[in-house]
């Protein structure tokens, strides 16, 4: 690599993916811009990931391999160990079209270098077929990102500065929500840029580890989730009492699941929670499903 520092840094985070990720490097390497790097940080694979990875000369790719510590450790890792003035944080078993670098640039040099911006994206079958484009965001989405996360990590970018300064949590109890966590401390912080162009896709598989979530780990994970955020002021002021809202739709969502178990003492608990944090709660929809679920 030159000596000159790259102006992107591509952070993979892999665990066992030796059967995945030849066809996101290759998507990776085919980018139009050129001036980036590639760290690749297995979390401690037992598969033939290291052999896949030891085929790739090209000297903008970096391997390293860890013991198994979770993705945010990952992700942690690759930042310190980047020579970027962007990260970029992408999945290893999803694909990034040539424009992806190409329209980062542009946002950034049209856009005065933003701490953040995000990049459009569309969900595909593993045969290429497109299931949805996520392409229609606003540049004012600080209380949607707090009740729904469709930001795709692929698609954010940050400065290297404040990846350092906002590391992502390495709890792994909040594994597959530690983008989510990360991103509502920064929107509350810093303005979110957006570009509704398409530059990568992530590909909807049965092994993805968001399909892979027991009810008591969701339940777990979300409490991690509520406790770290109200435990950050700048949040919790951003978002005031909108946030028992928040609180109480993620509870409706835990009845919800235990409904479908037939489980009346779980949703009867968790009834309870949801309406002494925001009692208006009541009214919607899940919480009322959730009750209709048990007989």
């Amino acid at each position: 690599m030159s000596s000159e520092s790259p102006l992107f840094s591509i952070i993979i985070p892999t665990y066992n993916r030796a059967h995945l990720i030849s066809k996101t490097l290759e998507s990776v390497m085919q980018q139009k811009f050129k001036n980036y790097e590639v760290l690749i940080v297995d979390d401690g694979s037992t598969d033939d990931t290291e052999t896949v990875i030891g085929r790739y000369t090209d000297e903008r790719i970096r391997y390293f391999k860890n013991s198994n510590m979770e993705r945010g450790a990952s992700r942690n890792f690759g930042a310190a160990q980047s020579k970027g003035s962007y990260l970029n944080f992408f999945d290893s078993d999803d694909l990034m079209y040539q424009n992806h670098l190409t329209e980062a640039a542009r946002i950034i040099t049209d856009d005065s270098s933003p701490e953040f911006f995000h990049l459009g994206y569309e969900i595909v079958t593993e045969d290429g077929r497109i299931v949805t484009k996520v392409n229609n965001f606003s540049n004012d989405m600080v209380d949607q990102l707090l009740f729904d996360n469709r930001l795709s990590c692929n698609g954010v970018f940050l400065r290297k500065e404040i990846a350092m300064n906002f590391p992502f949590s390495e709890n792994r109890a909040l594994s597959s929500s530690e983008d989510w966590e990360l991103w509502i401390r920064l929107i509350c912080r810093y303005p979110l840029h957006i570009s509704n162009t398409i530059t990568s896709a992530v590909v909807s598989h049965d092994q993805r580890s968001l399909y892979e979530i027991s009810v008591e780990k969701l339940i777990n994970r979300d409490e991690v989730l509520i406790a770290n955020l109200k435990q950050d002021p700048v949040v919790t002021k951003r978002y005031g009492r909108l946030f028992n809202r928040f609180m109480a739709e993620r509870y409706t969502f835990f009845m919800l699941r235990w409904s479908e178990r037939k489980q009346y003492r779980e949703v009867l608990y968790w009834a309870k929670r949801s309406f002494q944090v925001y009692p208006f709660t009541m009214f919607s929809k899940r919480y009322l499903a959730s009750l209709r679920n048990l007989f």
